[in-house]
């Protein structure tokens, strides 16, 4: 079933492209349009988020949700890393604090690139889709690189990637082990939604742009919370497939279709839902395929609800 679903994002991608906002980069509306990696090395940066000592000491030192690489030397360091995975090497870019303390018990944002994107674009010029500047150095960015242009996650074979991935990071830096989310766009959003759906003993929340369920969603009796972010007119993905993910996460969580409204931008939580797993719509207009200014405000003051 997961092949079906890759097989029909790649047939809407290549017909439907071009739809995107104007506000998406030229390199991104490519590679919707036609499906071809624009990935460039030139994008790449390697300049760090520069937190302040004050913002440093609003973060609680070590506590029972503390990784085992805490108190010791960071066995990682800013830049790309490799994992061999089912035989095959994988990788994933990681931002590290510029003032890290190996005491510090730092969140961990995962960030899932699109078709024919790349993790180096999510670390380099998109800032993990504007997340990074957002959280002034106290967090820990991992942007994973997708196999054949995306997240198709083939048996299984992106979930077994990022649990190894979230383990490598634990087991090297001081994290908060119950302050793991991912985010992502497109073919991103797909896989948060498959690490939704399998993956809540060890990620806390997600949020989705412009998703499906294309990735898979396997069982599981773990839950997340969520947020979801589409447009109305989205070509490339239907908003009628983001409201389909959207409505698994509700069943899982037992929430009522009762809505209030949340914050500024036209979100709606739904009532109800199990204890601490919300679940927060974010419908728009207009848009296209791409994901709204808005989108790093309101996923960092969601990840912010969960300690």
């Amino acid at each position: 079933m997961k092949n079906i679903y890759a097989a029909l994002l790649f047939t809407t991608l290549v017909s439907c492209g071009g739809s995107q906002s104007s506000n998406a980069p030229s390199s991104v509306a490519s590679a919707n349009a036609s499906s071809v990696a624009v990935s460039s090395s030139a994008a790449v940066s390697s300049t760090s988020a520069v937190s302040s000592s004050s913002a440093l000491s609003s973060i609680p030192a070590q506590s029972a949700n503390s990784s085992s690489g805490c108190g010791s030397a960071a066995q990682l360091a800013t830049g790309l890393q490799a994992l061999i995975i089912d035989g095959v090497e994988r990788s994933y870019w990681i931002e590290m604090p510029a003032n890290y303390d190996r005491n510090i018990t730092y969140p961990v944002v995962i960030g899932l690139h699109w078709r024919g994107g790349s993790a180096s674009e999510i670390y380099g010029w998109n800032g993990f889709f504007g997340l990074k500047d957002k959280y002034n150095g106290n967090a820990i960015f991992l942007a994973p690189q997708g196999l054949d242009a995306g997240w198709a996650n083939t048996g299984d074979r992106d979930i077994r990637f990022l649990r190894n991935m979230i383990t490598e990071v634990q087991q090297s830096v001081c994290t908060d082990t119950k302050k793991v989310f991912a985010t992502g766009f497109s073919f991103g959003g797909m896989m948060s939604n498959a690490i939704g759906c399998q993956m809540g003993d060890v990620v806390r929340a997600i949020a989705p742009m412009a998703g499906s369920l294309w990735s898979g969603c396997a069982d599981s009796s773990h839950k997340v919370a969520a947020l979801f972010i589409h447009a109305k007119d989205d070509g490339v993905v239907p908003y009628s497939a983001g409201e389909e993910a959207r409505n698994i996460f509700l069943t899982r969580n037992a929430c009522s279709t009762s809505t209030e409204p949340l914050g500024s931008n036209g979100c709606v939580e739904y009532q109800g839902c199990a204890s601490d797993k919300p679940v927060v719509w974010c419908g728009t207009e207009t848009g296209g395929h791409w994901y709204p200014g808005f989108s790093a405000q309101e996923s960092k003051d969601f990840f912010d609800r969960f300690n």
